[in-house]
């Protein structure tokens, strides 16, 4: 198992990018602007969206500040690069981790 609560946000990462893959699949023939492609991007931001939240507000392995230093690093970067969802969660991660090893 991971240490700390690393275990339970990798599963939450790799079911938003299946989700997000198995969309991609199986709407090939859909263009990009139809309602279901955006429905769909919807469900799977929202879905990763809840458990950014809570992540943020209950009690867990990640001091506060380790938490809101990777909310707002995740923030800036979704909105620097286009609202691209996938670098703002991945650099978000890291400065999690960062502040997290700064401060232990």
């Amino acid at each position: 198992m991971m240490e700390g609560g690393w275990g339970p946000l990798l599963a939450a990462v790799l079911l938003m990018l299946a989700l997000r893959g198995t969309g991609i699949a199986l709407a090939w023939r859909l263009p990009a602007d139809h309602p279901a492609i955006a429905w769909a991007t919807a469900v799977s931001e929202a879905a990763l969206s809840a458990w950014v939240v809570l992540a943020l507000v209950s009690p867990g392995p990640w001091p506060l500040a380790a938490r809101l230093a990777g909310a707002a690093t995740a923030l800036a970067v979704f909105t620097l690069t286009g609202r691209r969802l996938l670098p703002g969660l991945a650099l978000g991660l890291a400065a999690i981790w960062a502040v997290e090893r700064l401060l232990h």
